[in-house]
């Protein structure tokens, strides 16, 4: 196999996560809204954006300080009660509460002990759509596009700017954090055995190839939430498969946003949120006016 086709095949997973993540959060949509759960009460308030944003900088800004500090388990373990928060409030839309603590609380044992690349990319894809789901239909578009706008600002500022963001990928990879996609280069690859610290999408300095490509789980989270936010709230759109023209055009979109990230340099870190954030925008706002639909 040539090294072009070997470059290939990791990109083309990635997006087939995306793909996964995006289907799959459609598909668990319908329980979530007969469940009633929802993050904001108004999904209409232009505030819902504010808050969300609120909510990463204040998580960020705790996982950097801890970084900072080197204080390892407090990183390690508000990243885990985030991750069993987020599972049980998905799972509690399909079974009892006190049943979804059996699996909320086996996901966790096995991300804390055998954090190997298809444990936690298995584990991302699951929760990448349950929280996609939840939080679209806690937002109708307007909302979900100025979300968009506004991470898609924040991330590249994080990455070129600040440059905060690639440390704390770096943090994360090295804590075997379930907070990115794992894709390795070769089947030899461990993800749990992994010693070497590099920031996604990044060469090191020592000028060794990278084992595998990482891919946060927000770049797929982000995206997605406008799809499932056009197919809900949007419900006079023509639809096909039970996705509407605005969220069949997001979805397509984001696809695009995709190919254009990784057509980009990776010998430095890149802000993946500016291109998947325009692309599912620009599908969105293609698939309305292919509804005759007004967004706004």
């Amino acid at each position: 196999m040539s090294e072009s086709s070997r470059l290939q095949i990791p990109v083309l997973v990635m997006l087939l996560f995306m793909v996964t993540v995006q289907i799959l959060a459609l598909a668990v949509t319908p329980a979530i809204i007969a469940s009633g759960n929802r993050v904001f009460e108004d999904p209409t308030s232009a505030s819902n954006p504010i808050i969300y944003v609120l909510i990463i900088l204040a998580f960020t800004g705790l996982l950097l300080l801890a970084i900072r500090l080197k204080q390892n388990w407090v990183i390690s373990g508000f990243i885990l009660f985030s991750i069993a928060t987020s599972i049980y409030y998905v799972l509690v839309a399909f079974m009892s509460p006190l049943l979804a603590l059996v699996p909320t609380v086996a996901v966790l044992f096995l991300l804390r002990y055998y954090p190997e690349w298809y444990i936690i990319d298995a584990f991302g894809i699951l929760v990448c759509a349950g929280i996609s789901s939840l939080f679209g239909v806690s937002m109708t578009t307007l909302p979900a596009l100025l979300l968009l706008l506004v991470l898609a600002v924040y991330d590249a500022i994080s990455v070129y700017k600040t440059r905060h963001m690639v440390s704390l990928a770096e943090g994360v990879i090295n804590l075997k954090a379930p907070l990115l996609f794992v894709v390795p280069k070769s089947r030899e690859y461990s993800f749990r055995k992994e010693s070497t610290a590099f920031s996604a999408q990044s060469v090191p300095a020592d000028g060794k190839k990278k084992g595998a490509y990482f891919l946060g789980l927000g770049d797929a989270i982000i995206p997605t939430i406008l799809v499932i936010s056009a197919n809900w709230s949007l419900p006079g759109a023509a639809s096909y498969w039970g996705i509407n023209l605005p969220a069949l055009g997001a979805m397509l979109g984001t696809y695009l946003g995709f190919i254009f990230l990784m057509t980009t340099t990776r010998d430095k870190p890149q802000a993946g949120l500016p291109f998947l954030n325009s692309g599912v925008i620009f599908g969105f706002l293609v698939g309305c006016a292919a509804a005759g639909v007004w967004p706004f």
